[in-house]
């Protein structure tokens, strides 16, 4: 049976030296506020991805309900298509509406994150 050869770990005195305290340069607060707002974006981008596959399948249920009401008898059967289309509109607009404003918010965040790297760099 082969032996692997081990390697011995060399521990040499450098190695055991403390690293040099670094003085953080921003604030705890401010890096309080920067985790929160950028854990924040992750739980978005983390819900997003839950949602794709259902807003992927919205047209083709909305074909199919369009289809399928000429063929309804039944009053009530309209009423829970038109109380769910009702709700599935005020949750679009209100998606629609704060997409917009954050997506506006987000360019004007870069365009400053991009000034500021630039001010810093001078």
């Amino acid at each position: 049976m082969e032996q692997h050869k081990r390697i011995k770990a060399r521990i040499v005195p450098e190695d055991q030296r403390l690293s040099e305290f670094v003085e953080p340069k921003e604030s705890l607060e401010t890096w309080q506020k920067v985790i929160a707002a950028t854990w924040d974006m992750t739980i978005v981008a983390v819900a997003y991805n839950d949602m794709r596959i259902p807003l992927r399948r919205v047209p083709e249920t909305l074909e199919t309900l369009e289809t399928e009401i000429s063929r309804i008898s039944d009053e009530t059967t309209l009423n829970i298509i038109e109380e769910e289309i009702k709700t599935g509109i005020r949750h679009f607009s209100d998606i629609l509406e704060n997409s917009r404003d954050s997506r506006d918010r987000m360019d004007r965040i870069l365009r400053a994150t991009w000034n500021r790297r630039v001010e810093l760099k001078s």
